[in-house]
């Protein structure tokens, strides 16, 4: 709780408030009326007087004064003497005269600190003639540093002095008073004066100033606030109140001022005693686990003005609203006379008898032997009837926070309800089982039974409902209501209900011995013994003699009556002196269940580099659909993600984080269970470490030169341009291409000294990118584009394969198309070990991912990692075909999906990514691939600007300051 002085735009101190000392008060102030200490006569007229280094305590430091004058002023103030104070701003006057006194002369700091100081400020003041010249006087409280605390008081001022009679002949005095508690870590308080000319010399007039400090005052005060400040869990439909005692002034509640969630509201307000309580009932429905407050603000001195205000805030308990609708049968027992039965419906009793006779007003005659029906004013009569009586009124309590239909559930028993008795005499056996009719639930589906159930635990009482559905030959389970502790588990902690229902009680009555104890609960259930084992979903756990928690509505699912023609119900209660059970309102619904995520995968935890994309996932729900989705980061709906799968693509370290789903339908909503799925963010650098553009030879662009496998190698390469081969420019621009055309089955290609370290967490390079630029004269034939075998003696280990559709891939997972006659870039990536998705090959065809392949890969250090250098375009038996290729790049690292999108198509400027740097005649000249912009920053971190037209070869102007460069690709 907070207590905020001066919350709602309201200072402290407001209006004029009229105080009288007690007879404790101690005036604070010195020479409050001057007369004292003007001891030094300077003329007829003028004195002076004062002590300009008083400190605290000292006196005024400066001020002058005149004597009275008829022609002034109209008679001073009863007790005045011959001078008053007027600041002038003559030597050795001021305009501003000043005094700091200390509060502790008159109370303690623990009474200051108490709020149970209070204040009592006074001045009079006047002015010359009609001129409305004026004085204002204020009192500032300070703290032990002599620091401001609180609200400045003010008192006399322009409007105050205005007011005052006389007109434009001599005015009269007026006194001006301001009176409240001593604000908490108040140690002093300094009075100053100022003086305001409206025509010439200012002639503001001030005499009798007074602060009297006085202790043991008592403020108006919060003594209790419901919901408390803090509150968790607090129910619907409670009112927010708060209560307030008087103090030495009683509460005015012309002061009172109430905000529920910042709104001003109405409450209603009692008065009794000197008690004054505020309540307001909040309008609808909370919603649920919401955070709300209120605030009252209130005059604590007793005025009509509010200086004080509260604050609260609570948060409501988690609950839902079950949606029945319209029932498919009801049995209200509204039209059904007391004593009887509704028609079709059947009792059957085991039950102690009592008093004989029939009475529906003694509960312990025979009339409640059984299951019966009564009204609510019968049950009214039962309260007076002894021994027991006074515990029947518990019958009409309610569970809190129960929402049907949208509704509050504040009654459970209206008008007439069935009724089961065993609270009537000492060591009584009660076996009670009530039947209905049966009903044709035909063409009906996720059927449900509804009740309202007012019922007490007692350690010996047991109640169940039952279903049959074929005519009461078997019986299927709906809910067991036992105390906690007779519930019994297995090894693993889950139930036994097997040796829940056969344990042997002492208070539990056995029934095939008519006697009161030692009986077992299962005897009374209509499940056979050899199925208890399959019945720990329907035992429900009450509690022992709490008269509030199973007063509430059931709602039980009979999977097994959905299109049931003959569906019965059996309501079971059995105990020893073991209270009552009241029944109301049973009725079938077709209601929609409620989602459940309890089998299947939930959201897994995942690793994801950014450019790259991931996905998350749910199971089919449980519940009666359509469902709706809502995924959500860190707690926070996430926009469009509202399928049962979830896929993104992580763009920066901010996308890290929980995720989890929430899933709905008209019952209500569940999220996916926790912990939820963490996705964490890497980047790692990868960088370009070899690339060859074929520019008539092997030589890199970066990195090592290409070497022949063999001189047959050697042979069957050629170079030139597309137009010297007969074949398409790229996008209309000649470029430099090499052509081979294998001659031998086991062709080695070329070897490439990639120039990447170890990675992956291996000893071989587990984490790798290849872009081919290329182009496919005809198809009908295999094609190699890597061997990782570096003496050719098998399988190539990526392939273009033969067939009508040309894919990329291994070990039969092909995807995209490679059209022939076409220039295309296709662009690969390995990550054999992650984190993240490992192992996987990402592929990708002119910028258009076309597979993430995951199947016949090897892990770390397998088939497809690197040894320090690997064959390109090579195979074993035949595998490879002519070819033309214009460029290829090799990366340390799998590139992220956004990179390998973001290079696009085949470019005759060859692919991007590879940069130089070197010193020609004496310049530093920077060259790049690819048809893209030249970045530079300050630091490699960035930030990263465009080069403003910058082309490749670019000189870097002389006197450039430290500068990094890179191509731009996405």
């Amino acid at each position: 709780m907070k207590n905020n002085r001066g919350r709602l735009g309201l200072s402290i101190i407001a209006g004029s408030l009229s105080f009288v000392g007690t007879a404790s008060a101690v005036d604070l102030v010195i020479d409050g009326s001057y007369e004292s200490s003007t001891t030094n006569v300077v003329s007829a007229v003028v004195r002076a007087g004062g002590n300009p280094s008083a400190g605290v305590d000292g006196g005024w430091t400066s001020f002058t004064t005149y004597t009275y004058a008829a022609g002034y002023t109209q008679p001073g103030p009863t007790g005045c003497g011959e001078v008053y104070l007027r600041p002038y701003p003559d030597a050795p006057g001021s305009q501003t005269v000043s005094q700091t006194v200390s509060l502790l002369r008159a109370v303690t700091a623990a009474q200051v600190d108490g709020s149970t100081a209070q204040y009592t400020a006074s001045a009079w003041f006047c002015t010359y003639h009609g001129q409305n010249d004026y004085s204002d006087l204020t009192v500032q409280f300070l703290d032990a540093a002599q620091a401001p605390i609180g609200n400045p008081v003010p008192l006399g001022g322009a409007a105050f002095v205005a007011a005052l009679p006389g007109g434009a002949s001599n005015r009269a005095w007026g006194q001006d008073t301001r009176t409240g508690v001593v604000p908490a870590g108040a140690r002093y308080a300094t009075i100053t004066t100022t003086s305001h000319a409206l025509v010439n010399l200012p002639d503001g007039y001030v005499d009798l100033v007074s602060l009297d400090v006085t202790s043991g005052f008592v403020p108006v005060n919060v003594t209790a606030a419901v919901p408390a400040n803090g509150a968790t869990g607090v129910n619907l439909g409670a009112p927010v109140s708060v209560m307030l005692t008087d103090g030495t002034a009683p509460l005015n509640t012309n002061s009172l001022f109430m905000l529920f969630d910042n709104v001003v509201v109405m409450p209603d307000i009692q008065q009794s005693t000197g008690i004054t309580t505020v309540r307001y009932n909040p309008p609808g429905l909370l919603a649920s686990a919401s955070t709300h407050s209120y605030q009252v603000a209130y005059g604590s001195q007793g005025g009509a003005t509010p200086n004080v205000t509260n604050e609260y805030t609570f948060t409501m308990t988690s609950w839902r609203n079950v949606t029945l609708g319209a029932p498919i049968y009801l049995e209200s027992f509204d039209q059904v006379a007391e004593g009887a039965l509704p028609a079709g419906w059947t009792v059957e009793n085991h039950t102690d008898p009592d008093i004989p006779g029939l009475n529906l007003n003694d509960f312990h005659s025979d009339s409640y032997l059984d299951w019966v029906v009564i009204s609510r004013s019968t049950l009214s009569n039962l309260f007076t009837v002894e021994p027991g009586g006074a515990d029947f009124p518990a019958v009409t309590n309610v569970a809190p926070n129960q929402v049907i239909d949208g509704k509050l559930v504040t009654n459970l028993l209206e008008g007439n309800f069935i009724f089961a008795v065993s609270d009537r005499a000492d060591n009584e056996k009660q076996v009670q089982y009530l039947f209905t009719r049966d009903y044709d639930l035909s063409g009906k589906t996720n059927v449900h039974l509804s009740f309202h159930s007012a019922w007490t635990q007692n350690q010996d009482s047991m109640a169940a409902v039952e279903y049959s559905i074929n005519g009461g030959t078997t019986w299927l389970p709906a809910i067991y209501m036992l105390e906690g502790p007779d519930i019994a588990k297995d090894l693993s902690g889950g139930i036994d209900a097997s040796n829940t229902l056969a344990a042997v009680h002492d208070d539990v009555p056995n029934l095939a011995a008519a006697t009161l104890g030692n009986g077992n609960y299962g005897q009374f259930i209509g499940v056979t013994a050899d199925q208890w084992g399959t019945l720990a979903p329907f035992l429900s756990a009450r509690v022992n003699d709490d008269q509030v928690e199973s007063k509430r509505m059931e709602i039980l699912r009979l999977r097994q009556a959905d299109n049931q023609a003959t569906v019965r119900v059996r309501f079971s209660t059995v105990g020893t002196y073991s209270w009552f059970w009241a029944v109301d309102d049973v009725g079938f619904y077709s209601v929609d269940e409620p989602p459940s995520l309890l089998t299947g995968p939930t959201p897994a935890t995942q690793t994801v580099a950014i450019g790259n994309s991931g996905s998350f996932s749910i199971a089919n729900p449980g519940g009666t659909a359509p469902f709706t989705y809502q995924w959500r980061h860190d707690g926070a709906d996430l926009a469009g993600a509202t399928t049962p799968t979830f896929s993104f693509q992580v763009n920066q370290f901010s996308d890290a984080g929980a995720y989890d789903v929430v899933v709905s339908n008209a019952r209500g909503s569940v999220t996916s269970p926790p912990p939820a799925a963490v996705l964490t963010v890497i980047n790692p650098p990868v960088f370009v470490t070899g690339q060859w553009d074929f520019k008539s030879n092997l030589l890199a662009t970066i990195g090592r030169d290409l070497e022949y496998f063999d001189t047959t190698v050697s042979n069957d390469t050629s170079f030139g341009t597309p137009t010297s081969f007969g074949i398409a420019d790229i996008n209309g621009q000649p470029t430099t291409v090499m052509q081979f055309f294998p001659s031998t089955l086991q062709w080695g290609g070329y070897i490439m000294h990639h120039g990447a370290a170890p990675n992956g967490g291996g000893d071989y390079v587990n984490q790798y990118t290849l872009v081919y630029d290329l182009y496919l004269p005809y198809g009908a034939a295999w094609r190699s584009l890597l061997q990782t075998a570096t003496a050719n003696g098998n399988d190539g280990d990526l392939f273009l394969n033969n067939a009508d559709s040309i894919g990329i891939g291994i070990s039969s997972v092909y995807n995209g198309n490679v059209s022939v006659g076409a220039w295309h870039r296709i662009a690969v990536a390995f990550d054999l070990t992650g984190p993240g998705q490992a192992p996987v090959l990402t592929k990708f065809i002119d910028g258009v991912k076309v597979g993430n392949q995951t199947t016949g890969l090897s892990g770390r250090d397998g088939r497809f990692s690197l040894d320090p250098y690997a064959l390109l375009f090579a195979d074993d038996d035949g595998d490879v075909a002519q070819l033309y290729v214009s460029s290829v790049q090799f990366s340390d690292g799998r590139r992220p999906d956004a990179f390998l999108s973001a290079l696009g198509g085949p470019s005759a400027k060859k692919i991007p990514g590879a940069i130089t740097a070197r010193m020609e005649n004496g310049q530093a000249v920077i060259r790049w691939t690819g048809d893209v912009q030249l970045e530079s920053a300050a630091a490699f971190s960035g930030p990263w600007t465009t080069v403003a037209g910058a082309t490749s070869p670019y000189p870097v102007p002389s006197g450039t300051s430290l500068k990094f460069y890179r191509p731009k690709i996405f």
